[in-house]
């Protein structure tokens, strides 16, 4: 993995490591990313829900607007189409996690990546973009009443695994 020697992915990877995701390189239109994926629970007092995981790490020179919303689309699209597991007795959702590392960000793709949580038939979107200029994350915190238990498991997930301390 020719990407794990970046700082910042081989300081994720180490905590997705931590709770038993499974990583491969895959190339997605010519660009590097390293797919790590793994499951989490989320429990409330009426079900308990399976979240399915997949985090699709890549580094770039310049994120714009449009290469963070293919990138976005491609890996949500590989995320649909490599999950595997529908237990019969659990709420299943899975989340795709697109993750952009670059110190080049346009204007355009920070307003986009803060506004773009998409949610359609049990799959959910969340794009994130690390600005390693400043070692600042960038995507879509909206607290919405409607779902605001999703958000806040999907928030404390990003502030598990990305939320970095790197100097």
């Amino acid at each position: 993995m020719s990407l794990i020697k970046n700082t910042y992915i081989s300081a994720i990877c180490e905590k997705l490591k931590q709770d038993d995701f499974k990583f491969r390189d895959e190339k997605f239109d010519q660009f590097d990313s390293i797919v790590a994926s793994g499951q989490q629970f989320k429990i409330s007092w009426f079900k308990t829900t399976q979240v399915n995981i997949f985090v699709i790490m890549g580094v770039a020179d310049r994120v714009t607007k449009e290469f963070i919303e293919a990138f976005s689309r491609i890996t949500l699209s590989y995320s649909i189409k490599n999950n595997e597991v529908f237990p019969k007795q659990m709420h299943c959702v899975t989340a795709s996690f697109p993750f952009l590392i670059s110190s080049s960000i346009d204007d355009d793709a920070r307003q986009w990546v803060k506004v773009r949580l998409k949610k359609q038939l049990g799959f959910l979107e969340i794009p994130i973009i690390l600005d390693s200029g400043n070692n600042t994350l960038l995507y879509c915190d909206e607290k919405s009443s409607r779902s605001s238990g999703y958000n806040k498991f999907l928030d404390g997930l990003i502030q598990k695994y990305f939320n970095l301390e790197i100097k």
